[in-house]
């Protein structure tokens, strides 16, 4: 009798501990349930629960558990069925421009028919003062039916200097009068990495591409400088205006200084940006910071990247390109400064590699991106940091020599690219280098089967910031309304797993944070969405409809559609 009682206070003593073992030691502040959660972690794909402790998730899984880690404080959020996705990563955006662009409203041109343009300008013409100048950007020559000549905009602007940007942001569109003032004429040369277009006779056109828009843009008197409040709001309106777009973490390519540094520290502090920041700043403005700056205000921001360029932008024919441009004989773009010489561009990028600062650079046609992958593999051959723990990354990586496609994987350096640009380039894209160098142009398909890694975004201002417009491009490549219906060159599509990936898990790749970001995963930072529809499941040429209707970052809600 004596055994069996011992044996039962044994028995039960042994329950009680493992229900105390098993007990949670933390309990959320927030469960969120009835979700359709998609989470990016291969170890746990789906749940339908997540659990949050302050800015991390605590625990993702079903329902039943989660409320295990729920006490008295623990608020309950039912998702009531919607479908969940990791905060999204815009991996390529002029982040000052969303705020400023809010703020200014300044005159936008964007894709405009020929005919809506020239009224656009001719009602600024009528709103200016004599001599003013006209300034936009936005234009796009591919949708218009005809050539761009200066004799376009001297018929609604004959007297005012105008000066238009393409939307690409590599090419210059001006009038006879902004040619006057700039003192270009006929026999003026071409700058180094430049062009000034002329037609047959060898008369300047009015078209500037590349390093040749500045022998304009120089004449132009700089904008009202914003007061210090309204550049600090300015950042605020961004920082609202992509949270509401679905993103969380956002890749600022812009390539600023040190005063942009202090500006979006003071913003940090005053609590005036939320969104998380990854920045790139100029090469002497990382020599002056000496080394990175990483995970400041709790993770939001880090400036460990250095941006560069080689080229231009294929639209404006300033993409340097190994052979000539199909639609101008003789022209094969320029090579920036930087791209002149590889020698100096290697040591760059190995001096940067050795203070832990990563180089980023701007590389869009077939020769840019081999003088790229050149200095990259140069560099991490002279400073033996290679692969992943080099991360190096070619912006665009537009169009590329078949040649050189496997050279991604093999090294580990990162393609960056917009999928947007695809669907947008598609219209010229074939004009200007043919249908055979066009099969290697935004080939994505290709890189990822080579074992390269994708990072997605949009290049705003170039293009939209919205996500989903990036994510359904990606897998259809295709316009907005699903042009053409077959998709351009569909044999580089992406999956809808790899579309999502490349904005999420392999962008956290990418700035090293991996560990911490990129999926819906515990003791990650809890940054997540809610949206309207399910990614995975609706007709794929519906994905760039998709709607936000909540963005938690760090565990607090910064924006909710209601």
């Amino acid at each position: 009798m004596q055994t069996e009682r011992s044996f039962v206070v044994l028995l039960i003593a042994l329950v009680i501990g493992g229900l105390v073992a098993c007990a949670p030691t933390e309990y959320a502040d927030i469960i969120y349930t009835n979700g359709n959660i998609y989470t990016m972690d291969d170890a746990n794909p789906s749940a339908s629960a997540i659990a949050v402790k302050g800015d991390r998730f605590l625990y993702v899984g079903e329902r039943e558990q989660a409320f295990e880690y729920a006490d008295e404080r623990t608020v309950v959020v039912d998702l009531e069925g919607k479908t969940v996705l990791p905060g999204l990563t815009e991996s390529h955006i002029h982040f000052n421009s969303v705020g400023v662009n809010i703020l200014t409203a300044p005159l936008n041109v964007y894709w405009l028919p020929i005919d809506e343009l020239l009224q656009t300008i001719e009602q600024a013409v009528a709103e200016a003062e004599p001599g003013e100048w006209i300034v936009a950007r936005g234009y796009n020559d591919a949708i218009w039916d005809v050539t761009p000549h200066r004799s376009l905009l001297d018929r609604v602007s004959p007297e005012n200097p105008v000066s238009l940007r393409r939307y690409c942001g590599h090419a210059t569109f001006v009038n006879t009068k902004a040619l006057e003032v700039a003192g270009i004429t006929d026999e003026t040369p071409s700058p180094d990495a430049g062009t000034i277009v002329r037609d047959e006779r060898g008369v300047a056109t009015g078209v500037l591409v590349s390093a040749a828009g500045g022998l304009v843009t120089r004449h132009i008197p700089p904008p009202p400088e914003l007061t210090e409040e309204e550049e600090l709001n300015a950042l605020a309106l961004g920082s609202e205006a992509v949270l509401s777009a679905g993103l969380t973490t956002v890749h600022c390519a812009t390539g600023g200084g040190i005063n942009e540094i202090n500006r979006r520290k003071k913003a940090y502090d005053k609590g005036l940006l939320q969104v998380r920041i990854m920045d790139a700043i100029g090469y002497n403005a990382a020599m002056e910071l000496g080394e990175p700056l990483v995970g400041l205000f709790d993770d939001r921001y880090t400036v460990r990247w250095v941006k560069m360029f080689v080229d231009g932008s294929l639209g404006g024919r300033g993409a340097a390109m190994l052979e000539e441009y199909s639609d101008m004989p003789g022209e094969t773009g320029a090579l920036r400064a930087l791209g002149q010489d590889e020698d100096e561009y290697a040591e760059r990028v190995a001096n940067l590699l050795e203070k832990e600062f990563r180089t980023r650079t701007h590389s869009i046609g077939d020769r840019g991106n081999r003088v790229t992958l050149n200095a990259f593999e140069r560099a991490m051959e002279m400073t033996g940091i290679r692969g992943e723990d080099a991360r190096l990354v070619v912006e665009h990586a537009q169009v590329l020599h078949p040649d050189d496609i496997e050279r991604f994987g093999n090294s580990g350096i990162i393609a960056s690219m917009q999928a947007v640009h695809a669907t947008e380039d598609m219209l010229f894209v074939e004009d200007r280098i043919g249908p055979e160098r066009a099969k290697y142009a935004y080939a994505w398909r290709s890189l990822l089967d080579n074992g390269a890694i994708i990072s997605g975004g949009s290049d705003y201002g170039v293009s939209p910031y919205n996500p989903f417009y990036g994510l359904h491009a990606a897998v259809t490549r295709q316009d907005r309304e699903n042009n053409p219906p077959d998709g351009w060159f569909p044999e580089q599509r992406m999956t809808r797993e790899e579309a999502l990936k490349s904005y999420t898990i392999w962008p956290a790749y990418l700035e090293f944070s991996e560990d911490i970001k990129g999926s819906i995963t515990r003791g990650k930072l809890a940054d997540f969405i809610v949206i309207d529809r399910d990614y995975f499941m609706i007709p794929k040429e519906e994905i760039h409809e998709i709607n936000v209707l909540k963005t938690v970052l760090g565990g607090e809600k910064v924006y909710s559609a209601d």
